[in-house]
C-alpha cells in the first residue's frame, strides 16, 4: 500500500499542513521537525503523488527547454547549473534538441506547450531570427538563454560575448604578447561578438590586426585537427605570433599540439588561450589557459528566473541578467 501524507503526520503526531509545508519547502517550520519528518520520509520510502499535486494547484512541475543540439558542452553544463536549482524546488526539466532544424524547433516547442509546461526555456540556435511564432503568442512563460531574438520582450540570461575576446587579449597584453593570431570559429552571432572585442582590444592596444593571421573553422570539420592545421602553417611563416585565441578549447589544444611538435616552447614562444574551460580538454598536456563560460551559474539563474516568472504568472516584471566570462590560467601562458 502506498504511504500518504496522512500516515506520515499520524506516525509522527503531527499535522498532515506540517508534512506538506516541509515538502513545499516552506520556512515557517522548525529545524528540528522538518528532520524528523524527512527521516521519517526516507525510512518508509515516501514519494509525493505529483499527479494529486498538480490537480490541486493546476502546475505540473515540469520546464521544458528546448535546445539546437545535445552535443554542446556548454549546453550540458548549463542544464547541469539548471538542475541543480530545479531539484531543491522540486522541478523536472524536459529537453528536446532540434539539431538547428527551424521545423523541428517549432514543433518541439508546440509540444512542450502541449503537454502543459509551467514554463519554457529556450537556447536559440545560430540563426536568432528563426524565433518560433508560437513563442510570440502564448501565456506560458519564456525564459531564453542568451539573447531574445529580434522583436521579442522575454527575460533571459546571457554572457557578454564581446568580453570573451577582450579578456583573452587582456590576458596576453600583460603577459607582452603583441602579434595575435585569432582562430575565430564558425559565423555565428556569438562567434562575431567575440572577434568583435577581440578586434577592439587589439586596436585599443594601439597594434595591428593581421588579417592572414585570422582564421575561420569550417562546419563539421574536427576542431581538434583545424586548430593543428592552422598552426602548422604559422608556425612556417618567417613571422610568427607569440599569442594565439581560439574560439573553442579544442581548436587551442590542436594550436598548442602542433607549435609544440614545430619545435616551439610553450609559453616562452608562444602563448595560447581556449574559450569553454573544458576540464578534461584544458588538463592534459601542457595546461591550456582558458575562458570560462559560467555556463553553470547561467543555468542556475536561467532556472531563479523561471521559478520567479511561475510564481509571478508569466508577468514579465524580472529583468534580463547579463555574466561577464572570466580567465582561468594554465602552463599554455604561465610565463615565470
Amino acid at each position: 500500500m502506498a504511504i500518504r501524507l496522512q500516515d506520515i503526520a499520524n506516525d509522527l503526531n503531527l499535522s498532515k499542513m506540517t508534512i506538506s509545508k516541509v515538502l513545499r519547502g516552506q520556512t515557517d517550520v522548525s529545524a528540528e521537525t522538518k528532520a524528523r519528518v524527512l527521516k521519517r520520509m526516507k525510512e518508509l520510502n515516501y514519494r509525493p503523488n505529483i499527479s494529486a499535486r498538480s490537480l490541486r494547484t493546476g502546475q505540473t512541475y515540469c520546464v521544458g527547454m528546448v535546445v539546437p543540439s545535445l552535443t554542446d558542452p556548454t549546453v550540458a553544463f548549463i542544464v547541469r547549473g539548471i538542475n541543480e536549482v530545479f531539484r531543491s524546488a522540486d522541478y523536472s526539466l524536459v529537453i528536446s534538441a532540434v539539431d538547428g532544424d527551424a521545423e523541428v524547433e517549432e514543433r518541439e516547442v508546440e509540444l512542450h506547450l502541449s503537454r502543459q509546461v509551467d514554463a519554457l526555456i529556450v537556447l536559440p540556435g545560430s540563426d536568432a531570427s528563426n524565433n518560433p511564432q508560437t513563442l510570440t503568442i502564448t501565456t506560458t512563460p519564456v525564459v531564453y538563454v542568451g539573447p531574445c531574438p529580434p522583436r521579442v520582450s522575454q527575460p533571459s540570461v546571457s554572457l557578454r560575448e564581446d568580453e570573451v575576446g577582450q579578456i583573452a587579449v587582456q590576458h596576453l597584453l600583460k603577459r607582452r604578447s603583441k602579434r595575435f593570431a585569432y582562430l575565430r570559429g564558425p559565423r555565428t552571432a556569438v562567434a562575431d561578438q567575440r572577434f568583435t572585442g577581440f578586434l577592439e582590444a587589439v586596436r585599443g592596444a594601439g597594434l595591428a590586426v593581421k588579417q592572414e593571421w585570422i582564421f575561420e573553422t569550417q562546419p563539421n570539420e574536427s576542431e581538434y585537427r583545424g586548430g593543428f592545421e592552422v598552426m602548422q602553417r604559422l608556425a612556417a611563416g618567417r613571422l610568427r605570433p607569440d599569442g594565439v585565441i581560439a574560439y573553442t578549447d579544442l581548436l587551442a589544444a590542436g594550436a598548442r599540439d602542433a607549435a609544440i611538435a614545430a619545435g616551439l616552447h610553450i609559453p616562452q614562444q608562444v602563448q595560447v588561450i581556449g574559450s569553454g574551460n573544458l576540464v578534461e580538454v584544458c588538463e592534459t598536456g601542457i595546461t591550456l589557459t582558458s575562458i570560462d563560460l559560467s555556463c553553470e551559474e547561467i543555468g542556475r539563474k536561467v532556472a531563479r528566473l523561471t521559478l520567479r516568472r511561475i510564481e509571478e504568472k508569466g508577468e514579465t516584471s524580472v529583468r534580463s541578467v547579463t555574466l561577464s566570462p572570466k580567465i582561468m590560467q594554465r602552463q599554455s601562458t604561465l610565463l615565470s
